[in-house]
């Protein structure tokens, strides 16, 4: 039987491509003769693995790779990004100014003073300038040679540069803002930036120099005889100096229910930082402060030592500078500290506001209308205690609480009914037992939409302690106002009587004053100045509340100390008219 014939294609020889094995790294190595023909196999081979051409799809991975890398980049390093980005700028700039070098020549001729001469004009330090500063309405000037920072810890690192508002933020402000600093240091986040928050991560501020130019000049108040008939404020609905449980305060004010009062005719709600703006850390050493209230010739005068926020947002101005780590300065010469409680309890957040000896007559004469602006000469301490509620602490433990009790519910619905067999008998006692615990279940676990937000009963407590000492007092030309409301604090019948008990004060005898005032939270966001919160006022409201019960209780003195020398001078007349009687 002869054997059966294969196809003809079967037949076929297999070519080369087939006989062929996998070529190697080494093999190339060896075939390349010269040192640039190496290199290109060490470029090529962990790209394509073997010694092909480049194919089209090859170059479009190459450029995938290539964008996908970028933006990797811009993302998780923002910071060294826009380092290279300013640097590639200010090349292509000086290579643009190199070729039109009569053009820069010729702008040094036109009249510009001396202190402009110095601000880098080019196209790198504009751009730089408002884009860093998006959001915080203002811009950054540079010197010129100083455009460029230097990369320091993770941050861009500016010297000598100069902050001022924004032609917008000029027109929208009521001040005039102005500041040199000495060192600048930013760190950027594109993804805060993606997320609406602003671009600067972190911020430190070191040597800044800055004058601000307030202008809150009213014109509903012209002298102390228009205001008599004015009804006075009320600082009853936030003050509880005289109950001493907090849980009473906090019924006390549910059941109060304070309303807004009618807002004070005033300047509009400006501020520099964005409402969404929010920086992770901010950093201020060495810096001074002058700020000009009403074009008055007395400026007040602030240092700042150290200043060390944990986080710094354009809602909560007010709330986070009282819960910074520690801010140490000066206020018209004289010291003040905010520092946090030494506490081994997570949950307290509590701060301590001090204030040394601030001159009260100074503060008077630099703005007439000011709180306290009778007292023409003495010194005020303050020291006041403020409970923040921990928030982030309150959502982290809810979190946790949570899922202890997801935990142990599970296990005792293991334990006390654990999953019958196939075909087996479930009792009607493990039924009930097991819904009791789905209730509990359902009641502490944390729902798929729900989140955990700011309640009603997040409050800020005020503890404050005031001591005058050496004070002197005078009719002022306007009544002390309250700032969130258009009422005085005290009539002019009272104010009067006040003057006369301060100057008959010993001097050597101090004034103590103890006061407590509740605020909710969220009164507070989108605040950037205490003295225009109802808080603010109903601690000064207090004070006056005081003041005038010290009044009454000189004039019981007086009245009990007169009607027992009057009782005695009767009582002796009697006696001697009766020994005259019997003599």
């Amino acid at each position: 039987m002869s054997p059966q014939l294969k196809p003809p294609e079967l037949l076929k020889s297999p070519t080369p491509e087939e006989n062929s094995t996998p070529v190697t790294k080494s093999e190339l190595l060896r075939q390349a003769t010269t040192p640039a023909s190496r290199l290109w196999v060490h470029i090529k081979w962990p790209l394509t693995r073997n010694d092909r051409p480049f194919s089209l799809d090859d170059f479009s991975a190459f450029a995938s790779w290539l964008v996908m890398g970028q933006v990797l980049w811009i993302v998780l390093g923002t910071t060294t990004f826009v380092l290279l980005a300013m640097y590639f700028i200010d090349t292509l700039d000086q290579f643009w100014q190199t070729i039109h070098g009569e053009e820069k020549s010729g702008d040094s001729d036109t009249g510009i003073d001396l202190k402009r001469g110095k601000q880098d004009a080019t196209f790198l330090s504009r751009l730089a300038g408002h884009v860093l500063l998006h959001g915080l309405g203002a811009q950054i000037l540079f010197e010129k040679g100083n455009v460029l920072p230097l990369l320091e810890d993770g941050m861009l690192k500016f010297k000598n540069v100069t902050l001022q508002l924004t032609s917008l933020s000029a027109v929208l402000a009521p001040l005039d803002f102005t500041a040199r600093i000495s060192a600048l240091n930013l760190s950027l986040s594109f993804k805060k930036w993606y997320d609406g928050k602003g671009l600067i991560d972190d911020l430190e501020i070191s040597g800044m120099r800055a004058k601000v130019s307030r202008n809150n000049e009213r014109s509903d108040v012209e002298s102390v005889e228009d205001e008599t008939r004015m009804p006075i404020y009320n600082s009853w609905a936030l003050s509880f100096s005289g109950h001493h449980d907090t849980q009473e305060l906090l019924g006390e004010l549910d059941e109060r229910n304070p309303t807004r009062p009618m807002t004070a005719a005033g300047p509009s709600g400006f501020s520099f930082l964005d409402s969404a703006y929010e920086l992770h850390q901010v950093k201020i050493r060495d810096s001074y402060l002058e700020v000009h209230e009403n074009s008055q010739a007395n400026a007040f005068k602030i240092s700042i030592f150290n200043c060390d926020l944990p986080r710094l947002r354009g809602d909560r101005l007010l709330i986070d500078f009282f819960n910074a780590n520690i801010v140490t300065g000066t206020v018209n010469n004289s010291m003040f500290t905010i520092h946090k409680h030494q506490t081994f309890l997570d949950s307290d957040n509590t701060v301590t506001f001090k204030l040394d000896g601030i001159d009260m007559g100074k503060l008077a004469t630099a703005n007439p209308k000011l709180k306290f602006n009778w007292l023409v000469s003495g010194k005020a301490e303050i020291v006041a205690d403020i409970r923040l509620p921990n928030l982030e602490f309150a959502e982290s433990s809810a979190v946790e609480t949570s899922g202890v009790f997801l935990k142990v519910l599970g296990e005792l619905g293991d334990l006390t009914n654990p999953k019958p067999a196939s075909g087996a008998y479930s009792s009607t006692d493990g039924n009930l037992l097991k819904g009791a615990l789905m209730a509990i279940y359902e009641t502490f676990a944390p729902g798929s939409e729900t989140e955990i937000h700011t309640h009603d009963t997040d409050y800020v407590i005020v503890n404050a302690k005031v001591k005058f000492t050496d004070l002197k007092a005078s009719l002022p030309p306007h009544l002390p106002m309250a700032s969130s409301a258009s009422v005085p604090f005290i009539t002019l019948q009272n104010l009067r009587s006040l003057i006369s008990y301060i100057n008959g004060l010993e001097s050597e005898k101090p004034l103590v004053i103890k006061t407590t005032v509740i605020e909710r939270i969220a009164d507070l966001y989108n605040v950037d100045n205490i003295s225009q919160t109802r808080m603010y006022d109903a601690i000064i409201g207090d004070i006056y509340d005081e003041l005038l019960r010290m009044i009454k209780l000189d004039e019981k003195r007086i009245i009990r100390e007169k009607s027992s020398m009057w009782s005695h001078s009767v009582m002796s007349q009697l006696l001697l008219l009766g020994l005259g009687v019997l003599a």
